[in-house]
Parts: C-alpha cells; structure tokens; sequence
C-alpha cells in the first residue's frame, strides 16, 4: 500500500460552468497525495460525493458535460481500442465484408435499414469493456463509467453538430419517441399531428398518449369505453376524453417534397400541441423535407418532435443548425429507370435533375433560407457536387463543423426564440445508432432543445433524477453499458473513412441498383426519384407476383419468406396501394453484385409463379374438359332411345 507523500488544505471547486452541485463559497477541503497499489499518484479529498447517489466521481456529471472543449481532458479507454487503420485504406464494397460479422458466404443481406449490422470494431470494443468491468465490477460501474460515458456523448455531439449538454443516450429510438411525447405536456383536447407514413409503434404511442390524457391505462382505451358504456375510440385509436390524432393522408404518386409541406401546411390543425416527422420513413423509405416542415410547424407554435431512426450515419446532421437530414448531398443526373414514377400504371416519367446541398453548411442555409419567409415555396436547389472531390470537401467541412460546434461549452442550441433559422430547430431528435452508423444494439440518441429539457423526464427514474438532464438519464439501474461505450469505435470508423465519402457511396450504389433491377423488372421508385432518398429506396416488383390483381399483406409475406427460405436473400418486401415493393438499403459492405442476385432470384420466381399458374390453370381447363365430357356422356345416355319388350 502506498503512504500519504503530503497532506495540503486547499479549496477544491469542481471544473466547468456552475451547476446545482456547486457552492457560492468553496469549502476548504483536505486533500492527500499518496500512490495506488499499482504505484500510480492519486489525491483523496475530504470534498464528499460530487455527482448523484454514492458513486465516487470526484466531478459531477453535469459539470463533465458542461466542460468547455478547449478545456476537457477525455479520459483515457482502460485497454487499447480496436485498431481503425486497415479499415481507413479498405475500398467500399466487398472488401469492408470483414468489418462486419454477417455470414455473407451464405446470405445476401440487403437489409441493413432494419436492425442494421454491428461493425467489428464496436463490437470488440464492446466485448473489451464487458471484460474490465468483470476484472473489478465496483471499480469500474463506481468510479469510470460516467467519465466514460460523458466522453462518447461528447463524441456524438461533435459527429451530429450539437452541444454535449442536449443529447443523452436511450437504448433506442422507440424509449427516446416515448419520452418526447410524454415532455410534450398533451392534454386532454390537445391534438397531435403525423403523416400517415409515419412509423407503425408512434401511432401507437399517439394511441397511448390519448388513453393517459384521458385516464385510462395505456392500451386499455377500448375496454375501458366499453365497460363505460362510452363511443368507442376512433380509427386512430384515440381514446374519448383524450387527445385528438390526426395524419396528413399522403397519397402516391407524390410529384416531390414541396407535396409533402403543402399537405402538412392544408391539414395541421389550429391550435396543434405537438407534430411528429420521419427523418426517413421505414416502410416507404422516403426522406422528407424536415427542415421544411418543421419551421411550417414551429411558425404555428408547434412542437416538433423527429424520428430520426434511420438518420445517423444515412443523412448529414446538424442540430445546432436545424439539420436533420430532409435533403440529398449530392446532385446526381437522373437515368431513365431512376426518374420513373412507381403508380399504380407504372407510368414513367420525364428526367427532372435535382440538386441539393453538397454539405451540411449548405443544408444550414437552406434551412435559414425556409425559416426567413418562404416555407411553402423553397425549394431544394443547392450545391452541385462532384462524387470524390464533393465528397472529400464534405469531409473537410464534417471536421470543420465539428470543431465550430463542439468549441464552446453550453451556449444555447434553439432557445426557442421563435426567429430566424430557429425555426428550423425540432423540440426533440431522436435516432438510433445500431442501425446505418453500425454502433451495438440496444444505443441511440435523444436530443432536446434547451428550452424544452425542463419537461424531459425519463421513462426510468433513478439517482441523477433532478439532478439535470444528463444525470436524468446517464444511469437507469445495473445492467449492459458496453454498447453505449463502444459507440466511440462506430463513430472512430466513420471517421476513418469520411462520413461523406460512406453517404455517398451508399447513395451511388442505391442509385446503380435501381436502375439494374428496374429495368429488369421493368418498375420504378415511389419516390419520384432518387432525391428524396437516402440509402435505401422502394422498387416497384413485377405485377406477377401478386396472386391476384391487387397485392395484399400475405403476398408480400410469401415474397420475402421464398427470397429468405429459398434464394437466401435477407431484402423486405412491401406494399403500398396494392402494389408490391421491395425495400433496397445499401452499405458499405454491399456491392452491385447483391442486387444482380436479387434480380436474377425475382425473375426466376416471376418464371416460377407464371408456370405454376399456367400448369394450374391447365390442370383447372382438363379438369373442367372432363367434366364437360362426363356432362355431355351423362346426357347422352338419358337421351338414348329406350326399346320396348314385345310379348309373345
């Protein structure tokens, strides 16, 4: 054991901007300097606890977080992280097959927009701290995890463009959507507002959110009515005496994102509490035009909440701006497949190039641009970008943005002033990290607009409640907080690589695999083109797969279990208006040859549909011919003459 070297009374204030744990007078504290058994220097104060509960931090959480840049000393990892470099020099495609764990030698997985696909480094990074909390549980969970935690959020904060203070870890999108609609204070006759698109679980937390409004328990809305003898709730769900929902009714074909805002700006009802926006819709894969749409909203006094699922590591973000994705970074020509219209005709449409911003400080101006004046009329004109050097001066202005964002402290990220590109700035954002950004399951981001995290409370109430929002949610009780930790190494490799050199891939390889697959199927997008997409994209499937003249859930269902069973070809397949679709994603990892095998596996199931009806319907036209022919025999035999006998 080491001896004390010196004992010294000084003042100890904790660093970084004053918090509900300071003092208006520093005490005066004893402080002694000695070593650690592993002859390590250590001081121990007389300061008492410094954060919530009894963990022993010698600095409080809100003050880690509050830390200016310039000022903050990360906390070294307690082992060495995963190793970045070969990955940094790794092509797109094939060849980054090794920094996942998929069993690509048996699946052809394109369906990275569902539970994405943990990364090799994250996922290792995860495991080495699931290892050295079990090398001293109390050591670690007692004294390292929050400096270690408050590290990767301020990671995230410079990779999203926001102040560490307005964002906190969720275990996923589903637990950050539900803590926003709770903050939003909904009342009974307080109307909520989504399009129609919108993810299936948010209408069913609007439903919830009716029944707490109007007393009932969450998801007892109809037997409590019909025990009450009361109307039953309505289409939507909403529970009488609760809130109202409404959805803005999107109807393709759309002609482009100014429908969705004209839509949103005929149907938002007067007085709405509270609206909810996809960064990119799931089932439809549309990426809309938040920015748009929520300076229309915050221009009514709206809240706006985004669900930003599907947006981190898909679209370019930065909060502080407004941007939440909503425009693409490139402006790419459009091909003849790219620029069809998926109606109910398939009927193709003129090429139309679009252009949008090239990075995020044009997305900003953009969304300056919007909440000046013109919501309804902006349109998405930016900055043509060339694929590598766009993508390499994207990259520059990423790191930029992150050293512009993250240099101050706690400077205010939308005070809700109600002017200017603040219009621009949701109430709430939040996104999950497990999916495009390839972090562990069981991570994603809430962030709150300053003057909306009075309201936040977390779902899970524990030691840092009250104690400000990072406290209020950086420990809901003992379990797994690796995957939060390992995030650090999803975020080193997309730095590695440059997060717009990833998008942009991503975005050329979508667009090269609808133009393959669509002209061998001869559909189209339902977007109206590939501009209002992201990494993944609806492609109209042949007719003939369908058994019937209009597809139904059950033929969806059929499609994807013989792609699965069959073809072992992991891709979803939907429909929409009585049309079937298959959902493309594209990332890193996938390469045009996955989508050569999806449309060699569509077209043999088209051959196998068609000859299955055609020996059906043979099989239905002998059966019906020898039912004729026993018919006719039948009737022949009761019209045949019937001879008499004579007597003798």
């Amino acid at each position: 054991m080491g001896a004390p070297d010196a004992v010294t009374s000084t003042t100890a204030p904790a660093p970084g901007a004053s918090t509900p744990h300071s003092t208006t007078t520093a005490p005066v504290t004893t402080t002694t300097t000695t070593t650690t058994t592993d002859a390590k220097p250590v001081s121990i104060s007389r300061n008492g606890y410094q954060g919530f509960g009894s963990f022993f931090n010698e600095v409080s959480v809100q003050d880690m977080i509050t830390v200016p840049r310039d000022a903050y000393v990360p906390p070294a990892r307690p082992f060495a992280p995963p190793s970045l470099e070969r990955a940094a020099s790794l092509p797109f495609g094939e060849a980054c097959r090794e920094l996942f764990m998929i069993d690509f030698s048996r699946w052809t997985f394109i369906n990275h927009g569902a539970f994405g696909g943990v990364c090799r480094p994250a996922h290792e990074e995860a495991n080495l701290w699931r290892e050295h909390c079990e090398a001293q549980p109390l050591k670690f969970l007692d004294r390292e995890l929050f400096p270690q935690m408050v590290r990767v959020m301020r990671e995230m904060a410079d990779f999203m463009g926001a102040d560490p203070a307005d964002l906190v870890f969720v275990p996923n999108a589903t637990t950050g959507l539900n803590v926003a609609i709770q903050a939003a204070g909904l009342r009974p006759g307080d109307t909520m507002y989504m399009l129609n698109i919108g993810y299936g679980s948010v209408k069913k937390m609007a439903q919830a959110a009716s029944a707490a409004a109007a007393g009932l328990g969450a998801g007892s809305a109809t037997a409590a009515t019909a025990a009450a003898g009361t109307p039953t709730p309505t289409p939507h769900g909403e529970a009488p005496g609760g809130i109202h929902v409404v959805y803005g009714e999107v109807e393709f074909p759309i002609s482009g994102p100014q429908a969705i805002v004209d839509l949103v700006a005929a149907t938002l009802p007067a007085g709405t509490k509270l609206a909810v926006f996809d960064t990119v819709t799931s089932n439809t894969a549309l990426l809309l035009p938040v920015a748009e749409l929520t300076a229309l909203c915050r221009s009514r006094g709206v809240q706006v909440l985004i669900d930003g699922a599907h947006a981190l590591g898909q679209v370019a973000l930065d909060l502080r701006a407004g941007v939440c994705g909503g425009r693409r970074e490139d402006a790419q020509p459009q091909t003849q497949t790219q620029t069809q219209t998926q109606t109910q005709t398939q009927t193709q449409q003129g090429s139309a190039p679009a252009a949008a911003a090239a990075d995020a400080g044009a997305d900003a101006a953009a969304a300056v641009a919007a909440a000046a004046g013109s919501v309804a009329a902006l349109g998405l004109a930016g900055n043509d970008a060339g694929a590598a050097h766009g993508a390499a001066e994207a990259d520059a202005a990423d790191a930029a943005k992150a050293d512009a964002n993250a240099g101050g402290s706690s400077s205010g990220s939308g005070s809700g002033s109600g002017s200017g590109s603040d219009l621009c700035v949701p109430d709430y954002f939040v996104t999950n990290c497990h999916k495009w950004l390839a972090a562990p399951r069981g991570t994603a981001v809430m962030w709150v607009r300053r003057d909306r995290q009075g309201a936040v409370r977390p779902l899970v109430v524990s030691h840092g409640s009250g104690a400000g929002f990072t406290s209020d949610f950086i420990w809901d009780g003992m379990r797994d907080y690796a995957p939060y930790l390992a995030t650090s190494s999803a975020l080193g490799l997309w730095a590695a690589m440059g997060p717009a050199r990833v998008r942009g891939y991503m975005r050329d390889l979508l667009a090269q695999a609808v133009e393959l697959c669509g002209g061998r199927w001869g559909t189209g997008l339902l977007a109206p083109s590939l501009d209002m997409c992201g990494s993944m994209a609806l492609l109209g499937l042949p007719q003939d797969l369908a058994e019937g003249p209009e597809a139904d859930s059950a033929d969806a269902k059929y499609v994807q279990d013989m792609l699965h069973h069959v073809y072992a070809i992991e891709v979803p397949i939907k429909v929409i208006q009585g049309r079937l679709y298959v959902r493309l994603s594209a990332h890193i990892y996938n390469a045009l040859s996955d989508y050569v095998r999806l449309a060699d596996a569509v077209d043999d199931l088209v051959a196998r549909e068609r000859q299955a009806r055609a020996a059906a319907a043979a099989a239905a036209a002998a059966a019906a011919a020898a039912a004729a022919a026993a018919a006719a025999a039948g009737a022949g035999e009761e019209a045949a003459p019937v001879k008499k006998k004579c007597g003798g």
